[in-house]
């Protein structure tokens, strides 16, 4: 099956439970964290054109940066929160699917994008990557005393990128409120519409305090070895 993808990557984040830092332009062994995902995705076999949503502070440098090879490139202003950001680019995107992504997560590779494309298929509006939850999970109160431990056998932790018909997440905009929403796949859901998981990747990390930055670094070490 063929796609035409436009790819929107999210970087209008103000970076709060990092101290303020912009996490898509932080280092990262001599590279901003947003470079390493938009030059996998913008050499991707299916992406058409890659949006790039950015924040006031950052409009500027990312617009400079980034510059992809026989592709359109597209400079968005974000929202106040994420789900707004992404409406933001999906509603400039021109292709019949839309990848969403977040910056901050560097380390998406050609063979986990195979994996989510070769999970579109008829009857199926959104594809997302996930990885099984290893730990105990509890649920708590409003106290913070335990009320019961979860089932992990069914619980499953979301990544990004994640792929979608253009259409059905329109329509999903139209018929949902973005208050709470934390990833787009909850408003396909809203909509009674189809999400399929596929396997992600462990080392697809999301920079979110400065700890996962040490991480981050850890895994680049691994990679340039391999």
């Amino acid at each position: 099956m063929n796609f035409s993808v436009s790819a929107i990557i999210v970087a209008a984040g103000k970076g709060k439970r990092i101290g303020g830092l912009d996490k898509s332009f932080v280092n990262l062994n001599g590279k901003p964290i947003i470079s390493y995902s938009f030059n996998c995705l913008s050499q991707y076999k299916f992406v058409r054109e890659i949006i790039v949503v950015l924040n006031s502070k950052n409009i500027k440098e990312g617009k400079a940066l980034l510059m992809p090879d026989k592709l359109t490139l597209t400079a968005v202003l974000g929202g106040d929160t994420r789900a707004e950001s992404v409406r933001n680019g999906v509603l400039k995107a021109k292709e019949e699917f839309v990848l969403i992504h977040d910056a901050a997560r560097p380390f998406v590779t050609e063979e986990l994008l195979d994996r989510i494309f070769a999970g579109m298929a008829s009857g199926v509006d959104a594809v997302i990557p996930v990885i099984p939850v290893k730990s105990t999970v509890k649920y708590i109160d409003e106290n913070s005393f335990v009320e019961k431990t979860v089932d992990r056998k069914r619980l499953v932790i979301v990544q990004t990128p994640q792929l979608f018909r253009k259409k059905a997440l329109l329509d999903a905009y139209r018929g949902s409120s973005l208050i709470g929403i934390t990833d787009e796949a909850m408003l396909i859901e809203k909509t009674n519409g189809k999400v399929r998981v596929v396997v992600g990747m462990e080392e697809n990390l999301k920079i979110t305090t400065p700890f996962d930055l040490i991480l981050m670094e850890g895994v680049l070490k691994k990679w340039s070895k391999e």
